[in-house]
């Protein structure tokens, strides 16, 4: 019993925890998007319709669900750091300064090759129904949309984790600020306006994806499956043709009252 009890101790702290990151990323970003930014942004909507109280309230609540499976999976991490398995460390000298500075960039890197993969897996037409149709339920996302998956997403997207901090040894602060770098970018792809400056596209940075490229996704239910970085949908020819059109529209003019969506 004193085994289990400490297991639900460990389980409510990380879902604690999670929970703190997330409500951090996406009310930071809406209350940007909503009141502090307002009569900017709305200049910036990447589509006409606007999410209601009732989408919010669904995203919200899956988002919780998802929490859940997050926190069951930092159990499993637990374990398993416990067990050796998991090369998560606190001194920093046990590796060279190189590596400390390093190791977050490559585990970005890392885990947006996974996310795209993983991503574009879950559209295959026998798995989306499964994984990802209740992603795709927010065609017009907002930031509280971030971590509304089913189960078997918010699994997928969970077991990223450990299976990095088995391939690589990451330093504590390395890992948290992965965490925090990873909602604060979910919370702002969902955020239905777009926040990159209009020569985004047109510069070095568009190896970086933006609000528009996301937004387009949950639009067109295909393509653009990336999540940092623009560069596996190119290769692999997966990028909605018409993105950098629609980016600029949304980044340089505001959408007229009667306006479509971006054009896709």
């Amino acid at each position: 019993m004193e085994f289990l009890w400490d297991l639900a101790r460990d389980w409510a702290v990380h879902f604690q925890r999670d929970l703190f990151r997330y409500l951090l990323a996406t009310t930071c970003v809406s209350l940007a998007v909503s009141w502090l930014f307002r009569r900017w942004m709305d200049r910036r909507r990447i589509q006409r319709r606007r999410a209601g109280w009732r989408d919010i309230r669904r995203e919200f609540s899956y988002s919780m669900l998802t929490l859940c499976v997050f926190a069951t999976m930092g159990v499993i991490t637990g374990i398993l750091y416990d067990w050796g398995v998991v090369q998560l460390y606190r001194d920093r000298s046990l590796y060279p300064l190189w590596w400390n500075l390093a190791s977050l960039p490559l585990v970005i890197l890392l885990h947006d090759a996974y996310f795209y993969w993983a991503h574009r897996a879950m559209h295959h037409p026998k798995l989306f129904r499964h994984f990802h149709r209740l992603h795709h339920l927010s065609r017009t996302p907002t930031p509280w949309a971030a971590y509304s998956f089913s189960v078997g997403e918010a699994f997928l997207m969970a077991i990223f984790s450990p299976l990095a901090m088995i391939l690589l040894p990451l330093h504590l602060l390395v890992w948290l600020s992965f965490l925090f770098i990873m909602i604060f970018r979910n919370a702002m792809l969902h955020a239905s306006c777009e926040f990159h400056p209009r020569g985004w596209v047109d510069g070095p940075l568009d190896l970086l994806t933006t609000t528009t490229h996301h937004d387009l996704h949950h639009q067109r239910f295909h393509g653009n499956y990336g999540f940092y970085f623009t560069w596996w949908d190119r290769w692999m020819g997966t990028e909605l043709r018409n993105y950098k059109q629609a980016f600029r529209q949304a980044a340089g003019r505001e959408i007229e009252d009667s306006g479509e969506a971006a054009p896709v």
